[in-house]
């Protein structure tokens, strides 16, 4: 990958968000409020509630930053290449180890420029901020740079799962600025408090202090990715979506409306949000046995193995993952050989193996998609690992 100067990222930071400024107050309601003077070089963390809101936060700090990215995004052939040359962003595996992604981190503020994280590493499914890394104070506080924390709300606007985005407003706020001789005098644990003070969003909690409504078409489509389990058969990954309208198998039906809740034919929805019932699937599936949790499955997929941002077919057929590991065609990978396991988008399985390799799922038809989040909640059960 070519290296360029910050001069030259930062004039094309200037051209691209010129462009993109328009498209994103075209989509959402945003803050329009300039953000203060940033130091000259800093280390950004923020929450991440919609999959472009990095692009969000660079153009609302009007600084050029190198912004974390998972590792799909360096095998994407011509698109990889645009992007590394527009931004060269740091990569990070998904399902494998960070220690590498924090070294490169540490060695752009010291030798570069600035560095951006979303520090949950993932988009929220519910509008509630997840935990982070325990290292990200100790990175923090070792950087030598200055500490900035956003808060992006807007979650209802264009949830992780759903296909289409809603008119509504989305706020990015500066949070704090901490100096390097302030984190200097404080203890990792007690700057990961900091930023999860300072990035901390309930999305539901926000509008039930301030509704907004957030109008828009098939505003139920593509629940299925986030929400798995039937609050009344309790079977898992047997809904579907269509326009406002989410539906099981067993007949249990719900609506979706434009300010984010759930209402049901002929009375109150047990859940009233995204966020409850996501709370309530985890919980129940936890509660369970490992040997009674239901099996997560799919046919017709592929496994890939990424190394050196390529991608190589090592097996095909049919998905199974239980207690006892993950099969997928010919493969089969114990569970305690399963390193880490995460997804991203809405829902492909990326995951990595003792021996460092890393692998991930998709469907063989390109344009068909599976519920990849059932293997990630079952995994978390099973390892007893919180998302």
């Amino acid at each position: 990958m070519k290296k360029h100067s910050i001069r030259y990222y930062e004039r094309v930071r200037k051209v691209v968000s010129f462009f993109l400024r328009p498209w994103f107050r075209h989509m959402f309601i945003l803050d329009r409020d300039p953000f203060p003077e940033l130091p000259e070089r800093f280390l950004l963390v923020s929450n991440h509630v919609i999959n472009i809101d990095p692009l969000m936060v660079i153009d609302r700090t009007r600084r050029f930053m190198f912004f974390v990215a998972t590792e799909h995004l360096f095998s994407l052939g011509l698109v990889s290449k645009i992007i590394c040359a527009l931004g060269a962003p740091i990569p990070r595996p998904q399902g494998g180890n960070a220690a590498a992604t924090v070294m490169d981190i540490l060695r752009k503020l010291k030798n570069e420029g600035s560095v951006g994280i979303a520090a949950e590493g993932n988009c929220t499914w519910d509008g509630v901020t997840a935990p982070f890394l325990p290292a990200t104070g100790k990175m923090a506080r070792a950087s030598g740079v200055p500490l900035v924390t956003v808060k992006v709300q807007g979650y209802l606007a264009s949830p992780r799962w759903a296909f289409t985005r809603r008119k509504g407003p989305v706020h990015i706020s500066l949070a704090g600025i901490y100096q390097p001789e302030e984190l200097r005098k404080m203890k990792p644990e007690e700057i990961n408090a900091l930023i999860a003070r300072d990035i901390y969003e309930d999305a539901y909690a926000t509008q039930a202090a301030d509704p907004q409504r957030y109008p828009g078409k098939r505003l139920a489509e593509g629940m299925e990715h986030a929400l798995l389990l039937c609050p009344r058969c309790h079977k898992l990954d047997t809904f579907r979506s269509r326009d406002d309208r989410f539906t099981c198998s067993c007949g249990f039906s719900v609506r979706y409306d434009e300010w984010g809740y759930f209402t049901e034919d002929g009375g109150e929805a047990p859940f009233k949000t995204v966020r409850d019932w996501d709370a309530w699937q985890k919980e129940y599936l936890a509660g369970l046995a490992p040997e009674d949790l239901p099996a997560g499955e799919d046919t017709d997929m592929q496994l890939l193995r990424i190394e050196e941002h390529r991608r190589t077919q090592v097996s095909a057929g049919a998905l199974r993952f239980d207690a006892s590991g993950l099969k997928l065609g010919d493969r089969f990978f114990p569970l305690h050989e399963i390193a880490g396991l995460a997804v991203r988008y809405k829902g492909v399985v990326s995951f990595s193996d003792q021996a460092g390799n890393f692998y991930e799922i998709l469907k063989e038809k390109k344009k068909v998609r599976y519920h990849g989040r059932k293997y990630l909640l079952l995994y978390q059960c099973l390892k007893g690992e919180k998302e």
